[in-house]
């Protein structure tokens, strides 16, 4: 678990800037496990911890903002049906940095939340 590295008071949604909990261990569906929670306004979140792995933490995020409807999810386009936004976090100054410059080697934050508007927030 990662909460002894990231403060549970300075990680807010960026959707909604609730505050959210530090990410916790989730058992995906074929028996992997990924670091992650959700918000109140129906974000989900993934927290790769070198920022290697965003390929991985993408689908994981995915399956976790669709319940594990892998048919929904592979339906789903990005912008139209959902918003992505991805923060590179920063344990030295404990704060999320800009996603554009996020440094080699650095935690990021994978954050999506289905659109309103969206055919496939009709279908929850």
């Amino acid at each position: 678990m990662i909460s002894r590295t990231i403060d549970d008071n300075l990680l807010n949604c960026p959707f909604c800037r609730r505050p959210l909990e530090a990410p916790g261990e989730i058992k995906a569906r074929f028996g992997s496990s990924f670091e992650g929670g959700r918000c109140e306004c129906g974000a989900v979140f993934v927290y790769d911890r070198d920022g290697h792995s965003l390929g991985d933490a993408y689908v994981d995020a995915l399956g976790l903002l669709c319940g594990d409807d892998w048919e929904r999810v592979w339906s789903l386009s990005p912008d139209e049906d959902y918003e992505v936004l991805e923060l590179a976090y920063d344990s030295r100054r404990r704060k999320f940095g800009n996603e554009r410059r996020r440094i080699a080697n650095s935690p990021v934050f994978l954050f999506l939340r289905l659109k309103e508007n969206s055919a496939a927030a009709d279908r929850e």
